[in-house]
């Protein structure tokens, strides 16, 4: 059967996702290199829908696009302008209205820029006020991330409950964004434990976005633990492969903007968008969305100029044998007991706390008070511990440093693989 031009397209685009040349692309597909290089920009540009044949109509012209589809975006855009609480993080641009029309089902589906100019038009394009942080004041140590593998952030969402056959099911989300990729990874479970949030870690986040140099959290108890305790399962398992740990202050989490984002957009789209009665079933459907969020929609954070590309899943194809990677043969269950417990071994490494000193310039970290002296009142530090030296090295707003002792009171190895890249 010929295949149309539109198919064309498309098959030409999946070639290129599978590896395949250019020259044996456009040759098995009987078209040019320009051709090819045409859409693949399209593509590059706008997703799917830069696939479809641009009108040559005037952009102005009343019959360009269907006063239906004009209605569908600006209602789309006012359903997402009206969210509330954390919902505020899931975006009301172009490609979230994009993402409300595909599952509503409207067609033909508008071009970016098509809906870009429907919400200009109308006076609906004015950015929404930034989120303040929570007790903001100071610089904020961020750490830098210029690409992938720079930085991840994951989080937390939940207990939410699925309507199942025989009532209520209970489950906690998992979400890992990386920073300077635009990647991201997701997995519903159970419960929150160390031991499903490692899981998730092995089989998921690490395996598919590579091993990060940082690793930035909120302080969970599952992750963080509690004061002076800090070297739960979870943290052990990011040293032991060479992962510095980073917390965020407690109580801000616009710190990790990025994972409170997708938290929320996640639950907009995929959570309250479809009923799911079982986990198998949300699993598919965070699949759908995970998809379309790392293959087709357009991330805001990447160009072609700087990136080459601005889908986070072609990034990371290109970048991924650079990253490192959980080393082969690695398993969980070497590290468990009799009862299936895990126990893993504390190994050299650094965990980082980002807190605020007091108005007498004490910081509180590791269930312990910090005296900085008066010109640290108010303002931001960077506690690291270094499990290799066994102390507590607090980076000052102003550029100084203090150490504390933090000695080990157990064994500390050699982690499987070195931090850095």
């Amino acid at each position: 059967m010929a295949m149309d031009e539109a198919e064309r397209r498309r098959r030409a685009m999946e070639m290129l996702r599978e590896g395949r040349r250019p020259s044996e692309v456009a040759s098995e597909l009987g078209r040019s290199r320009e051709w090819l290089a045409k859409w693949r920009r399209r593509f590059e540009g706008a997703g799917t829908a830069g696939l479809r044949e641009q009108s040559r109509a005037h952009l102005t012209h009343p019959q360009t696009t269907p006063a239906r589809i004009v209605r569908a975006v600006l209602a789309a855009r006012d359903r997402l302008t009206r969210r509330r609480g954390r919902q505020r993080f899931a975006g009301s641009g172009a490609d979230a209205v994009a993402w409300e029309l595909e599952l509503a089902g409207v067609r033909p589906l508008p071009a970016r820029r098509t809906i870009e100019r429907i919400l200009q038009r109308a006076g609906k394009t004015a950015r929404a006020a930034p989120i303040a942080h929570e007790r903001s004041g100071g610089t904020y140590p961020a750490p830098r991330a210029e690409g992938p593998g720079d930085l991840q952030q994951s989080d937390l969402v939940g207990p939410r409950h699925l309507r199942g056959p025989s009532g209520p099911l209970r489950f906690y989300a998992f979400h890992t964004v990386d920073v300077g990729g635009g990647g991201i990874a997701t997995w519903q479970g159970p419960d929150k434990s160390a031991a499903s949030f490692c899981h998730y870690l092995i089989t998921v986040a690490w395996a598919r976005l590579g091993l990060p140099l940082i690793w930035q959290l909120d302080n969970e108890i599952a992750v963080g633990g509690f004061p002076g305790k800090p070297f739960t399962q979870t943290v052990r398992l990011a040293l032991l492969l060479g992962v510095e740990v980073r917390f965020i202050p407690q109580g801000e989490p616009g710190r990790n903007a990025d994972i409170e984002s997708f938290n929320a957009l996640w639950q907009v789209r995929v959570l309250r968008r479809f009923s799911t009665p079982s986990l198998a079933t949300l699993a598919t459907v965070s699949g759908r969305f995970e998809r379309w969020f790392m293959h087709e929609r357009p991330h805001p954070k990447l160009s072609l100029a700087k990136h080459g590309t601005r889908f986070p899943g072609a990034l990371l194809e290109r970048r991924n044998d650079a990253l490192p990677h959980i080393p082969a043969g690695f398993s969980l269950e070497r590290y468990r007991d009799a009862e299936g417990e895990l126990h893993l071994p504390l190994a050299r490494g650094r965990i980082s706390w980002v807190r605020r000193a007091d108005e007498r310039g004490n910081l509180g970290v590791m269930g312990r008070r910090l005296p900085l002296g008066q010109a640290a009142a108010n303002e931001y530090a960077v506690a690291t511990l270094s499990t290799a030296r066994g102390d507590l090295a607090v980076h000052l707003a102003g550029g100084g440093v203090k150490l504390f002792a933090a000695p080990m009171k157990e064994r500390v190895v050699q982690p499987l693989r070195r931090g850095g890249r």
